[in-house]
Parts: C-alpha cells; sequence; structure tokens
C-alpha cells in the first residue's frame, strides 16, 4: 500500500488497518478527484526575530509570537518564515456537495484533502529548506497555531502579514478557523545551528497527546 493511502486510513481512523476492496477504490477515486480539484497556492515571507519576556517578535510585521513553545521552537534561530498554504475553496465546495448525496464519499474526500494538504505543506517546506540552504542557513519543520501552547488568536495576524487574503484568498472566522478549511499556517525558525531540522515524537511539545502518534500506548517516531 502506498503511502498516500496508508495516510488517508489514518485520517479515517483505520491506521494499520487493510481497507476493504469497496473502500479501497473509494479511496483511489477520492485521492485522485481531490488532486484533480485542488488549486495549490502558498504564500511565505522571511522576518527577523528577536525574543523577548513573553514570545519571539517579528521584525517589520508588528508581530508578537506568544508562548513557551514557539519560544523553544525558534531558539537559536535569527530569522522565521511565516507560511501559509490552501488547497482553495473549490475543495471544500466538493466536500460540502458530497454530505448530502453521499456522506461516506464526503467523509472519504475529507480525508483525501487533509492528506493532501500536508503533502503540499510538506513540499513547500522543502522549498523553504532548500531557500535557506542556498544562504547558508539550517531550518526547523514547519510549527503551526494550535500546537501546544502557541495559541490559534495569532491567525489573523499571520494572514495580516502575508497579505494571504488577497494573495491565495485564505481568510479565517472570528474564532480563528481558517478558510478554505483545507489550509494550514506555520512558522519555521532559520538559523546558523545543523540539527535544526531534527524532528519525531522524541522532540514534539505534543508526544504526551498526539493521538495521531500512539499506539497502544507506544508513541512511535516518524
Amino acid at each position: 500500500m502506498d503511502n498516500t493511502k496508508t495516510e488517508v486510513l489514518r485520517y479515517l481512523g483505520r491506521r494499520g488497518q487493510e481497507a476493504p476492496k469497496e473502500l479501497d477504490s473509494l479511496i483511489d477515486e477520492c485521492i485522485a478527484l481531490m488532486k484533480e480539484t485542488a488549486s495549490f497556492r502558498q504564500a511565505h515571507l522571511v522576518f527577523s526575530i528577536t525574543s523577548c519576556e513573553n514570545g519571539v517578535n517579528l521584525a517589520g510585521a508588528e508581530l508578537l509570537l506568544r508562548g513557551k513553545d514557539i519560544t523553544r521552537h525558534l531558539s537559536g534561530c535569527g530569522k522565521a518564515v511565516i507560511l501559509a498554504a490552501t488547497l482553495g475553496a473549490e475543495v471544500d465546495a466538493l466536500i460540502h456537495k458530497w454530505k448530502h448525496a453521499d456522506i461516506t464519499r464526503s467523509f472519504v474526500l475529507d480525508a483525501c484533502a487533509t492528506q493532501l494538504i500536508e503533502e503540499y505543506s510538506e513540499k513547500v517546506q522543502r522549498q523553504i529548506w532548500e531557500e535557506a540552504a542556498a544562504s547558508g542557513l539550517a531550518a526547523t519543520w514547519r510549527f503551526s497555531p494550535g500546537y501546544g501552547d502557541f495559541s490559534l488568536d495569532i491567525q489573523p495576524r499571520i494572514l495580516e502579514a502575508l497579505n494571504a487574503g488577497r494573495k491565495i484568498g485564505l481568510t479565517c472566522t472570528e474564532h480563528f478557523i481558517l478558510l478554505p478549511r483545507k489550509s494550514i499556517t506555520a512558522i519555521i525558525g532559520l538559523g546558523e545551528k545543523t540539527n535544526l531540522r531534527e524532528r519525531g515524537c522524541n522532540s514534539c511539545n505534543l508526544r504526551d497527546t498526539c493521538s495521531f502518534c500512539k499506539k497502544d500506548g507506544v508513541l512511535n517516531g516518524y
């Protein structure tokens, strides 16, 4: 089974399970449909950063990233990348359409879209890593609002700093939910340390609570 389908099954709550033939075929259809429907868009900017008592300041953006977890994530970094990525409104519309016609298909489409925005975000992250390496810098993995104590209420400020509404059509609700829903925002640190990319369950701030990384009471690296 390829990794894409494995991840879709994980989002469907079937981690480590074989899909029945009918579900397997439906996942294949939905993966293909999502790739046809998605309008991949991203925006990112680099800012110099300084630490302060309450978090990390982004120079020139009048933006304070609050929280111990994001401060720890950016420790040793002199710069940070603000990133936003989306699959576009057409994906949300397609999932919503099938809610009324076939709830199972809608559920599978939703899982496929979640996998696809994660895959796309990884692609953009690798691009940022390459850009950093070309400037002689190492980079952290991405860290999103909602992780640890990095509050979701930063979403509007991140979108404003990127001008994301105009550039990629990404906004958020008054409750800080991104629209289109299959979108992400994230922070990537840049610095001179060569070990900044280290990632895994043992180094993640959510290692004690993440349901995706728990299996039979044991946390597994990824």
